[in-house]
This record gives structure tokens, sequence and C-alpha cells, in this order.
């Protein structure tokens, strides 16, 4: 599992539109060598297995053998994109999120507590807020908020595990729990005294753990920077669009974005026109139809007004690229993960220690297991504090630790606590959580379609 460093592509003989060029756009030419060292300015617009297609600076488009350029011309040619050119061009201006409303993907606000994503949400239709925790493998619910929503519990006769031991816990019956468009149905959700050992007069800001396996369920992506957290209620228990089993055809439908109106009614489509009061969306049918922007959600008005024609043309040119191609274009690092379960893990360092940390949201702060600490020369206090989490309570230590680095991301002279984490003899291989305090820190984004982690730290190219 090693970092994938981000290549900054070459700028020269992208800045055009590859259909046509207007008199006002500025070409930027780049010189290829032929193997003889002939130099030519051109700008290289297309590609096939053997030839490139160069636009010359007379305005005449020239086919060549690619065998026939310089080696690091070949290269060049070979590591070319049409669509990442074309981002780069024309669609450099979209936001993260933007691109992945643009794919399907429904954008659901969130608010940090502290440093932990908390999403709103509806058990059995009434209110309720989840912290969304990629660090539990499973979701978890609060059992007065599952009794308060209408939940039937059953005996205590199941146990779940946490930074702080083990507690007892029971199933859930939940009828439908909605984030967003997405609606889970009938499921069974384990619950327990999310309050046990919390210091009196401590009150509960949330119902639960939003969990792993219903983020990876609906392919979510999280956004610290944008504080949104993107899900595809296509995947959901009550989809708006059923897949076909077609995979170009499902491609395309995800392409357009759902939109609320005020009343909640859901439409689908892509805009292909607007003016200053009226939508003009296309349905993944092909129908057209007119949308009042006065009729439309807060957020999705805010969106209507803000569209711009290089969503349009992301559409057409630039749809195939992945996730991590957008973001890597955007300077993002990006990581493999490796998934054991549920859990999400990536490599590192501590103390210039090569290590392995499980990537935990839920964490408002990271945590270090106790013999890790020590074995990694962390300079660990003593065992005179508290942290609490699933299971209660459990003594801690504050720590002082030198570095910490994923990729080119760097954390210095960083203090946080450590308690053991290994409390059943499981035999840990990683060194602790990677917790939202670092993450938030990086801007960091976590998809689970492509199971890849993005980081962008402030002031690292």
């Amino acid at each position: 599992m090693k970092p994938i460093k981000y290549m900054t592509m070459l700028m020269l003989g992208m800045g055009l539109s590859i259909s046509s060029l207007s008199a006002k756009e500025v070409i930027e030419y780049r010189d290829f060598k032929n193997a003889a060292g002939k130099v030519i300015k051109a700008v290289l617009v297309d590609k096939t297995d053997t030839k490139a297609v160069f636009l010359m600076q007379n305005g005449r488009r020239s086919r060549v053998d690619i065998s026939a350029l310089s080696a690091e011309d070949q290269e060049y040619v070979k590591g070319w994109n049409k669509a990442k050119a074309y981002f780069l061009s024309k669609c450099r201006s979209l936001s993260v999120g933007a691109l992945l409303t643009l794919r399907g993907y429904e954008a659901i606000p969130v608010k940090l507590d502290g440093n932990s994503i908390m999403v709103e949400a509806k058990i059995n239709g009434k209110p309720a807020r989840f912290v969304v925790d990629t660090g539990a493998g499973t979701s978890l619910f609060h059992t007065g908020s599952a009794t308060r929503t209408g939940c039937e519990l059953g005996p205590f006769e199941h146990k779940v595990y946490g930074v702080s031991g083990e507690v007892p816990a029971a199933l859930a019956q939940v009828d439908t729990l909605q984030i967003g468009e997405s609606v889970f149905k009938d499921r069974q959700i384990m619950a327990t005294d999310l309050m046990k050992d919390m210091p009196k007069g401590a009150k509960r800001k949330d119902d639960g753990l939003f969990g792993a396996e219903m983020l990876s369920e609906l392919d979510a992506v999280i956004s610290y920077q944008e504080r949104k957290l993107f899900l595809r209620p296509d995947k959901s228990d009550s989809a708006k669009v059923k897949t076909t089993g077609d995979e170009q055809a499902d491609a395309d439908a995800l392409t357009f974005r759902i939109f609320k109106s005020k009343s909640g009614k859901t439409y689908r489509g892509t805009i292909v026109k607007r003016t200053a009061t009226v939508l003009t969306l296309k349905s993944p049918s092909g129908k057209k139809f007119q949308l009042p922007i006065t009729q439309l959600s807060p957020e999705d008005a805010e969106y209507a007004k803000s569209w711009t024609p290089e969503g349009a043309l992301f559409l057409q040119h630039c749809r195939s690229l992945t996730i991590q191609e957008l973001l890597e274009l955007r300077a993002y690092q990006s990581f493999k993960y490796e998934r054991r379960g549920n859990h999400i893990f990536v490599d590192g360092t501590l103390n210039e220690n090569k290590v392995t940390w499980m990537i935990d949201t839920g964490a408002d702060s990271s945590l270090l297991h106790l013999d890790a600490a020590k074995k990694n020369n962390v300079e660990v206090g003593p065992m005179d504090q508290k942290v609490y989490g699933v299971g209660g309570e459990a003594p801690a230590a504050g720590c002082t630790v030198e570095s910490v680095t994923l990729g080119t991301a760097v954390f210095k002279k960083r203090r946080v606590m450590a308690t053991d984490l290994d409390r059943f003899d499981q035999g840990l291989d990683y060194v602790g959580l990677f917790g939202a305090d670092f993450m938030r820190e990086c801007n960091a984004v976590i998809t689970y379609r492509e199971q890849r982690m993005f980081m962008k730290q402030e002031g690292v190219k």
C-alpha cells in the first residue's frame, strides 16, 4: 500500500477546445522533436495507438507516426489523455462537490462538532443525528435514541467492542433509516448504551454511528474541505433510479443530478439551459422539461444559480474520468487503502518508522495503541487520563509525537493520547487510529467505491 504521488501534468498543449478553437482562445504550443532532432511547434489534440494528431501553428492538422518522435515525446503522447486534457482546459473551475454531483451523487451537508462529522437523518420518520464513522465496522444506535424513534429492541444478548472495551448490545428493528434521498428499509442495527461511564452531566449530541457497512453500500465519498457527505441514493433500498445491469446504461443514468422541490418532490435530470428564473432539464429518458428555480429547495436553487457551461462540458467530454483521476488532477495525493472487513488501513510512518494506521473519522482525535507508542519511541506520559468511546471509559496517557506522515502529508510535534487498544489480545498490526483531527487538517477525501483516500495538505504541493 504505497501512496501514488501526484504527477503534475504538462500544461502545454492543453489550452484548446477539442472540437473547435475561437479566435480569442490562447493556444500554448509545445515543442515536439522527431528522432532526428527536428523541432515542430504544435498542440496534441488526439491520438490512436500508432498516430498522434497535431494542430500546427498554421491552423492545419497533421497525423504523425508516434514512433517517429523522440523518446521523451513518445512518453508524453503515451501518457496524454483527451478527457484529462479537456478537463484541465475547460472544466478545472468545477469544485470536487460539483464533479461528484455530476456523477450521480447526492451532496449531504454535514456539520463538524469538534472534528466529528455529524449528519442529519430520520429514523422511522423522526429526526436523528449520526456521527459518520469509518472506524465503526457496522452502524450503531444509542439505546435511548432507538426507543425514542420507535425501534423495537431485542434481548441484550450481544456485545459490541470499542476503544474502551466491550458492552452489552441488542438488535434494534428499524423500519426506515433515511439520509437525504437514501433510504434503508427493514434493517436490524445493533444498539447499546453509548452514555456508559460518561462524565456526570454529559449529554449525547448524536443518536449513534453511521458506520462503514452503510457507507460502503452507498459508495460514499467523505470530503472534509467541503464539509459534505456524498452518497449514491440509487444504491439504497429505496432507489430513485433502478440499475439495469447494463454497465454503460447505468453509468449514463448516473450522470443525472437529483433535484428537490420545496414540497419534497424529487426530479432527476441534467441541466441543458438556464435563465434567471427557469431550468431546462433533460431526464434519463431524454425528455426535456422545465422547473422554476423558485420552486427548488434552497440548496438546489443555489446549485442552479451557480450552474455553469463547464458542468455541461464535463458531462459531454470528461465523464469517463474516475474520481481518482479527477482528484489527482486537483493535486491531491492518492492512497489505495487496504480493506479488512469494513475497516480501512493505510501505510505511513510514526517517528520515521514504517507503520500502518486505521482510518477513523469517528475518532475526534487520533489515538495510539500504548505498546505501539512505546515501540516507536513516542514520549508517553503517566496513565492519569481517560478516553471515552464505545464500551465506556479507559485509562490513557498523554503523548508527544515527533512526526507522523502519510505520503507527503507531515504532522510534527503533536500531542495525542495512547491507550490499550488490544484489550482482547488479538495482536494488533496497526499503531492506532488516524483520526479526524489529522484528516481535517489535510482536507482528506475518502471514497468507498474506488477504495482510496486522498489528501492535500495546505502549503504542501
